[in-house]
């Protein structure tokens, strides 16, 4: 009986520790965002939603709110683009980076014609 018990117990555990590991999405959230570009630094807020297993991105700044136009996450890994409007020209940004817990930080890629970085944190 004992055995079947620890069994149980064991199985409970064990499907509990995967539903809460499965079910956490370490990029949801709102974060406080920063690039650094060459010409300069840009904050703003970025706010990650999840439905269906597919994510969402928003840019919300004071100019304004803009979609991401695509945000993907795969692990720790996490990669945004973004299009904005340059010089009255179409620019796409790509941001690649990592996540660490409240956290995220990477490179930038400015449409092929410059780098930055970029970093990240939760806001609670």
């Amino acid at each position: 009986m004992k055995a079947v018990v620890r069994v149980l117990i064991a199985s409970f555990v064990l499907i509990a520790s995967a539903s809460s590991a499965f079910a956490q999405k370490p990029a949801v959230g709102t974060w406080a965002f920063t690039t650094i570009s060459p010409e300069g630094e840009t904050k703003s807020t970025l706010v990650i939603s999840e439905d269906g297993g597919k994510y969402k991105a928003v840019a919300k700044s004071e100019r304004g709110e803009r979609p991401y136009d695509s945000i993907a996450v795969d692990g720790n890994t996490i990669t945004l683009v973004l299009t904005i409007s340059y010089n009255g020209s179409p620019m796409t940004i790509t941001y690649n980076g990592k996540i660490d817990k409240d956290k995220m930080d990477g490179e930038a890629d400015f449409g092929g014609l410059a780098t930055g970085t970029w970093s990240a944190t939760i806001q609670k």
